[in-house]
């Protein structure tokens, strides 16, 4: 569960929630929804919360611990279908953009290099003519 987008978890746990609460005819427990997933109970709490603060799923405390109700599953075409990167991929991009930064300053660096000699050489020349002329 962990590689899947949020949007794909999502429909996961609303889909374990439907199925969980038929049967027995009462919300189940996120430990039900683990058993039910095949998923830690630490990937399925954080997903719920995030799903608890888009409005998808309402988390009830109780006696017997927590339960899942569905409260807007439609909400859940809203979220992005990106699946994450991990953080490897996020830096080798953000190595890889800052590569192509230093690599358009060194360009523009020769660039003005080659300008600066162009221009002089331009007034060595225009000095050495003087000089001749004399």
């Amino acid at each position: 569960m962990e590689t899947l987008s949020l949007y794909k978890k999502a429909h996961l746990v609303v889909a374990a929630v439907r199925v969980l609460s038929h049967p027995k005819n009462r919300a189940p427990g996120i430990e039900d929804v683990c058993q039910c997933l095949g998923a830690s109970s630490e990937q399925v709490h954080m997903v719920c919360r995030r799903l608890a603060s888009q409005g998808i799923v309402d988390i009830i405390e109780g006696a017997d611990g927590a339960r899942l109700f569905v409260q807007n599953h439609m909400a859940i075409e809203d979220l992005s279908d990106d699946t994450p990167k991990s953080g490897m991929e996020e830096e080798l991009e953000q190595f890889r953009k800052e590569q192509r930064q230093r690599d358009k300053k060194i360009e523009a660096m020769k660039k003005n290099e080659a300008d600066r000699k162009k221009k002089l050489f331009e007034q060595l020349e225009e000095g050495l003519k003087k000089e001749i002329r004399k």
